[in-house]
């Protein structure tokens, strides 16, 4: 696989400062971690300040927090064994929009912990998973972590629909390759493969209230980047439903299925560009995980991203009238294949739950069995 120039920079700093840590004590690497973070935190802000796009910055994060984490899980594993403990099959994975690998600055690391022990975790298993989360932690990450077994795993993302969909994006980081390999292939098993209509209906049954919550319409004065209308939970939604119909988390499929023209996923790839780049931004304005951009930021956050007043407006109606432009075509794309997608699922009972889909609320709609 082609490593990009980025990675080999963050992966030669990574060997410099951090590669002596594995026989350390965690409260003795943990200041090497911090100075590693803040130094490679600081040049992606400025790559973001100097032009980088949405989907570069929040990648070459995602790639970042992987090199750390892979370090974090060594030298938890050294100290496990140090204090006594018999090594264990265990596999960090990467779950939702860092398994994605898409992180914005303050975005939370969403990460499960998979073992293979039946009953209660031992106190060798316990040992590891506590150093690595202690070590994330202490390095100033806001984390949601669940520890496992691949049985505990499936169980819980059939039981719940926002867990089958951290899940579904799941990336393997360190640890027990095979083991967290069992998992992807028991999970599409055990949780798509017959369980596609529930799917669907859940994943619809959420953008409708989603887009009810949060205004139900692109031109709200204070939008809501990720769940208002249009935002980067519509792009995503199509996509989760796309691999529970087709078995793929890819745009480019869905060109080549038909489903997508090239030019409307130029138009919906450039506004998911956008909308991570602005939330970037929002991020570093605010200090802290947002998604809803506030009049009072706008004409900053357009100064920040390099606007100019142009023909007697203001930078931030410039930025705004970029946003809606941009949210308006994803939202007009996603619910055109979302209601191609949803067709072979529209029942007499489930009528009502697609209706907002403007074809599907006709009569003239074919239902499928019911």
């Amino acid at each position: 696989m082609r490593t990009s120039r980025h990675l080999e920079q963050v992966l030669a700093h990574a060997e410099n400062r951090l590669a002596a840590t594995g026989s350390r004590r965690p409260t003795e690497v943990l200041p090497l971690y911090k100075k590693f973070l803040k130094v490679e935190e600081h040049r992606l802000r400025l790559k973001h300040q100097a032009g980088g796009s949405g989907r570069e910055i929040c990648a070459r994060r995602s790639e970042l927090i992987d090199i750390l984490l892979q370090y974090v899980f060594c030298a938890a594993a050294a100290a496990a064994r140090e204090n006594g403990g018999a090594e264990v099959p265990l596999a960090l994975v990467a779950l939702g929009g860092y398994g994605r690998g898409e992180l914005n600055p303050f975005s939370d690391i969403d990460v499960m912990l998979l073992h293979r022990q039946r009953d209660e975790i031992s106190p060798n298993l316990e040992e590891m998973v506590n150093q690595v989360l202690y070590l994330l932690w202490d390095s100033g990450f806001k984390v949601g972590h669940a520890t496992r077994s691949i049985k505990e795993a499936i169980a819980q993302a059939n039981r719940d629909m926002r867990t089958k969909t951290a899940m579904l994006e799941s990336r393997f980081l360190a640890g027990d390759r095979e083991l967290a390999q069992e998992f992807r292939d028991q999970f599409r098993s055990k949780c798509v493969d017959g369980r596609e209509r529930e799917y669907v209906e859940m994943r619809m049954q959420d953008q409708l209230a989603r887009h009810k919550k949060f205004g139900d319409s692109v031109y709200l004065q204070e939008p809501n980047l990720k769940n208002g209308c249009g935002g980067l939970r519509d792009y995503q939604n199509l996509l989760w439903i796309n691999y529970f119909k087709e078995g793929s988390l890819s745009m480019n499929q869905l060109v080549g299925k038909d489903w997508l023209s090239e030019s409307d996923q130029r138009r919906i790839e450039r506004a998911y560009d956008f909308l991570l780049r602005l939330r970037t931004d929002l991020h570093y304005a605010t200090g802290r995980a947002t998604d809803i951009l506030h009049i009072n930021l706008q004409e900053q956050i357009a100064k920040r991203l390099h606007y100019f007043p142009r023909n007697g407006q203001l930078r931030s109606e410039t930025l705004m009238r970029d946003y809606y432009g941009h949210a308006r075509n994803i939202l007009r794309v996603t619910e055109r294949i979302t209601e191609q997608f949803v067709r072979g699922y529209v029942t007499s009972k489930t009528r009502a739950l697609f209706s907002f889909l403007p074809l599907i609320g006709s009569d003239k709609t074919p239902i499928g069995d019911s």
